[in-house]
């Protein structure tokens, strides 16, 4: 018990300062300054997928690592290493990639290392407090950035019927970038959403499937910049994202990384829009 309520103040803290950083922010900068490429820090972390900014896209591959360093046993919390390594390609649509057609060049690269803790609170809640730090650069033009995050996700087991699974997911971040010679751009965000999972029928290499539903809100505590290339007035202040996945209790495991669950997500603010696949929620 002693453990857990440490555990318990420490992320109270750490979301506190997580709060106070993002309205800080919100209050001292009304937008931030952005060179002609799609936000670093958002084709870094939100996965595979076509982004579409007004006439202008990027299409992101995503290939992540992830090593647990520590699992959950009686010191009660884990410990896990990721790196997620992003080549990005300009004008690249879903058509495109719907018609077959393969981009001739990588336009960004970026590697973002970093840790994740997994903190159970009980039976039904778990915090995993996450940092990560890294580097971006265009390797169509001279742009390079450094990219970090930092922050605390949450599940929360609402409810149990017939093998169906409501759980609340948040997140709250604070995040940013600076691109050579330039300040550093940062921001924050809270998100919530509903996770919920239904049984299904059906198996594959002897796990049982559920597809998966979740419904997600994100709302950035100062609105931050996604480029549109020549439009620096494109703000984003709240997103909205669905996703939908087939998802196993027992996580498919590779040489490099696990992942329990395979899906869809079409994220929309109005002025940007980007479809994205993923093995795991950003929960």
């Amino acid at each position: 018990m002693p453990s857990l309520l440490k555990s318990l103040r420490i992320v109270l803290a750490v979301i506190a300062s997580l709060v106070l950083f993002s309205r800080a922010q919100a209050q001292s900068q009304s937008g931030n300054n952005d060179g002609d490429v799609i936000n670093w820090w958002y084709s870094a972390t939100f996965g595979t997928g076509v982004y579409t900014s007004g006439s202008r896209s990027v299409a992101v591959l995503q290939v992540p690592f992830a090593h647990a360093l520590k699992n959950v046993d009686e010191d009660n919390y884990g410990l896990k290493f990721k790196v997620s390594t992003t080549l990005g390609f300009y004008d690249y649509s879903v058509g495109s990639a719907i018609n077959g057609n393969i981009p001739d060049r990588i336009s960004t690269f970026s590697v973002l290392p970093g840790f994740e803790w997994e903190l159970p609170m009980s039976q039904r809640w778990v915090l995993r407090p996450f940092a990560d730090a890294g580097f971006g650069q265009e390797l169509t033009g001279h742009q390079s950035a450094s990219i970090f995050d930092f922050g605390v996700k949450s599940r929360f087991l609402l409810a149990q019927n017939r093998g169906v699974e409501f759980v609340l997911v948040n997140a709250l971040t604070s995040a940013g970038y600076r691109q050579s010679g330039e300040s550093t751009n940062t921001f924050g965000y809270f998100a919530t959403g509903l996770d919920i999972t239904i049984p299904t029928d059906r198996s594959a290499f002897g796990r049982p499937l559920y597809f998966g539903f979740t419904p997600v809100y994100f709302y950035y505590f100062n609105k931050f910049s996604l480029a549109e290339f020549n439009d620096r007035q494109n703000r984003i202040r709240e997103e909205f994202e669905l996703a939908m996945s087939v998802v196993t209790r027992k996580p498919w495991s590779l040489s490099f990384f696990d992942f329990d669950r395979v899906g869809l997500a079409i994220r929309s603010s109005g002025d940007v829009v980007g479809v994205s696949l993923f093995t795991s929620l950003p929960f």
